[in-house]
């Protein structure tokens, strides 16, 4: 009985202790969404061939939002007023970052998947 006791002690102390960021690991139930969600593999391969003086600015990033997953296309451009567009899983848009649906947390509870290789931004 001692040993159960211990056993389910320790999976108690596991699973009570997944962060945010275990969640973000399986973002939209995939390893590797940049690779995996078609969608978004083609938005990033997009902005590749496309490189403009904006781009260094140019991010995305996933996070956890009432316990589902989203993907924000956001930027750090300190000049621009801009919209980060809030995805589903689907590549669909769902709202934006400050809107009434998605308050600023979601983007700074979240992490950066993919930048340019001469991005500006400091996470």
């Amino acid at each position: 009985m001692k040993k159960v006791c211990k056993i389910l002690i320790v999976c108690l102390i596991f699973f009570s202790c997944s962060s945010n960021d275990d969640q973000l690991k399986n973002i939209c139930s995939v390893n590797d969404p940049i690779v995996d969600l078609v969608w978004l593999k083609t938005k990033i391969e997009q902005r590749e061939e496309n490189i403009t003086e904006f781009s260094k600015y140019q991010y995305i990033s996933q996070s956890i939002h009432k316990g589902e997953s989203v993907i924000i296309d956001a930027n750090c451009d300190p000049l621009a007023n801009s919209v980060f567009v809030v995805f589903n899983c689907k590549g669909e848009n769902i709202g934006f970052i400050g809107d009434e649906n998605f308050p600023f947390e979601v983007l700074t509870n979240g992490q950066v998947i993919w930048k340019t290789d001469d991005s500006v931004c400091s996470f």
